[in-house]
C-alpha cells in the first residue's frame, strides 16, 4: 500500500483491509507525506496487528518507487497493490485472489467497466482508460477493458521477477507491459469503484496519461 498524504482516509483503508476474510499482510510504504500520515502510522497503526509493516520514504519519490521498496519486504504468495484511499473495496480481493489460488491464472486485474454497477467516472479518465486498454490488446495481444485501474493482483514470484524502473505513475503500464512480454496473459475480474474528486485528493493528470502510452510503446520495441 503505497501512500501519500492520506490522512483522512488512511484509518478506515487499513481497517477494511484487514478485516478482508484472507490471510492478508500488509507492507505500507509513507512516500514521505506532507500532512499527518507518517505520524498516525507511526502512532496508531503500527501497533494494531504484528500483520502490518510500515516504511517510510524520507523524501518524496513517487507511486512506483514506494512499490519498489515494499515488494522486497512481501512474504507472500499473491501480492497486489491497494491504494490508500477509500476508492476500491477490499473485499473484492476474494474473488481477484482466487484465479490464482486455485492455479487458474498467473496475473488478475480489476475491471471497473465489468462491473455491471460501473460508477460514474470522469469523462476523461474513462477515455484515457479505454484507449490505455486498447494500446494494450494492440501492442501485447491481451484482451483487457480496464488496463488503468487499482487492483492487479500477481502471483508474488512474478512480480518479484519484474525489474521496475520508473518512479511515478507508471508502474501500471511498465508492469502490464512487462508481465505481458513474459507471456502472461492477463485475467479480467470485475471490481467495485467509488471514485473520488480532486479536492478529495485525487492525484492523477492527464500528463499521466500521455507518458503511460509513451511506457507501453516503449517497452514494445525495446528489449
Amino acid at each position: 500500500m503505497p501512500v501519500y498524504n492520506e490522512a483522512a482516509t488512511i484509518r478506515e483503508i487499513v481497517a477494511k483491509v484487514l478485516a478482508v476474510p484472507l490471510d492478508i499482510e500488509l507492507v505500507i510504504i509513507d512516500d514521505a507525506s506532507s500532512d499527518a500520515t507518517g505520524d498516525i502510522l507511526r502512532d496508531e497503526i503500527s501497533v494494531i496487528s504484528d500483520r502490518i509493516k510500515i516504511l517510510h520514504h524520507t523524501v518524496n519519490q513517487g507511486k512506483a518507487a514506494a512499490i519498489r521498496t515494499g515488494i522486497p519486504h512481501t512474504t507472500g504468495d499473491i501480492i497486489t497493490i491497494q491504494d490508500g484511499d477509500l476508492e476500491t473495496e477490499p473485499n473484492d480481493l476474494i474473488h481477484l485472489t482466487e484465479p490464482i489460488r486455485n492455479g487458474e491464472a498467473s496475473v488478475v486485474y480489476g475491471s471497473r467497466y465489468l462491473n455491471p454497477k460501473e460508477p460514474h467516472l470522469y469523462r476523461f479518465y474513462q477515455i484515457g482508460g479505454r484507449l490505455l486498454s486498447w494500446t494494450v490488446n494492440l501492442l501485447y495481444g491481451q484482451h483487457i477493458t480496464d488496463e488503468p485501474a487499482c487492483y492487479k493482483v500477481f502471483r508474488a514470484d512474478i512480480l518479484r521477477s519484474v525489474t521496475l524502473e520508473y518512479d511515478r505513475f507508471e508502474f501500471c503500464p511498465e508492469v502490464t507491459a512487462k508481465v505481458s512480454k513474459m507471456g502472461y496473459k492477463i485475467k479480467e475480474l470485475p471490481m467495485n469503484y467509488y471514485p473520488r474528486s480532486f479536492a478529495e485528493g485525487k492525484k492523477l493528470n492527464w500528463k499521466d496519461g500521455v507518458k503511460a502510452i509513451w511506457v507501453l510503446w516503449k517497452y514494445r520495441f525495446v528489449k
